[in-house]
């Protein structure tokens, strides 16, 4: 046990830069920091489930958001189709099919689009998943902005290199990094359940690529940087879950305001307070401060991915700005759910 320590402790060194002064917070002990992480994710998720057990339907009845979805009746042949033909029929397959099943073309088709309701996310399973990411982006952004606010590498970017590696880790800081290295990966452990959106497989990108940054940033001693850099994260997605959950109760006005905020927030501060300043200051200070080291050639291809997944979803939050201006009001958010309402028998998909 003592000879696997101690060859952690050696990995994580040799990514550091050579100096020659005492270190304060070692590599061992910020790597027992990352089995902190793994138990904070499952208190979180622990929380999660409490939340949407006991908490989430009182808010619900609160707010009035209900399951409107409507079960389609049993029907062998009908299901047979749905699964192995088409779940979206045209017109005249409605037609050919109300024949075969002696049941008028209206009723096919109410069938069809009860049984494509049923087969997606209820606005009840959305609104427990989205309040509760808005509850701890909220909670952790409040937290972890109120504690690097009063560090000195807030106000002076320089400060996150200056006397790296033997920078002291505030306990303050450190729990903002138990938090939200725990809950991204309690993320991973409802992947499977939780609600696949259209850019499912960037999101999965994504979630990996920030546990990889946490994971390496804490382990390595990257801590100032990375602190910011979590910060900057959590501020646009309080906005887009908090707009996700009015669009649930049927607050679209309110709805469409707050993602108003959360597209204005989300360009600011990713495309540009985090390249204007978090990664110029790893490309020009830190090279300006420290020598070359490995830990610095691992974190920046992570940093790059993340900023280039920011760009993506700038795209399509620009899109939809477009098409805002010209029809007078927010449409479908490409990125994700926020505006898939579950439709009743009575609309169509």
């Amino acid at each position: 046990m003592e000879q696997q320590v101690s060859l952690t402790e050696a990995f994580f060194r040799s990514l550091q830069p050579v100096v020659q002064d005492d270190v304060t917070t070692t590599p061992g002990s910020r790597t027992s920091g990352v089995h902190s992480m793994l138990l904070y994710a499952i208190v979180i998720y622990i929380g999660r489930c409490l939340y949407e057990q006991f908490v989430a339907d009182h808010i619900m009845s609160w707010l009035g958001v209900v399951d409107k979805r409507k079960k389609p009746e049993e029907n062998a042949h009908l299901e047979r189709i749905y699964r192995e033909d088409t779940n979206e029929p045209s017109a005249a397959d409605i037609l050919r099919i109300s024949r075969e099943v002696e049941i008028g073309s209206h009723a096919v088709d109410l069938w069809f689009r009860r049984r494509r309701n049923w087969d997606r996310p209820s606005k009840v399973k959305k609104f427990k998943e989205t309040s509760w990411r808005f509850g701890f982006y909220a909670a952790v952004f409040v937290y972890g902005l109120a504690t690097i606010v009063r560090t000195p590498w807030f106000w002076d970017l320089r400060q996150c290199w200056l006397g790296y590696p033997n920078q002291t880790i505030y306990p303050s800081v450190n729990y903002y990094y138990m938090l939200e290295g725990g809950f991204y990966i309690s993320l991973v452990f409802t992947l499977l359940k939780d609600i696949k959106r259209k850019d499912f497989k960037e999101q999965i990108i994504h979630h990996f690529c920030t546990i990889g940054l946490i994971f390496f940033s804490y382990t390595t001693g990257f801590v100032r940087i990375g602190s910011l850099i979590m910060a900057i994260h959590d501020v646009s997605d309080i906005f887009l879950e908090l707009a996700k959950c009015a669009l649930y109760a049927n607050k679209r006005k309110l709805a469409d305001h707050l993602f108003v905020v959360f597209a204005v927030t989300f360009l600011f501060t990713r495309l540009y307070i985090l390249p204007c300043y978090i990664v110029h200051t790893v490309f020009v200070h830190c090279r300006e401060i420290l020598p070359p080291f490995t830990g610095w050639y691992v974190s920046v291809p992570l940093l790059i991915i993340l900023q280039l997944l920011h760009v993506f979803w700038a795209w399509t939050i620009l899109r939809m700005a477009v098409r805002m201006m010209s029809k007078g009001e927010v449409e479908k958010d490409d990125r994700s759910d926020v505006e898939e309402e579950t439709a009743d028998e009575d609309h169509k998909d």
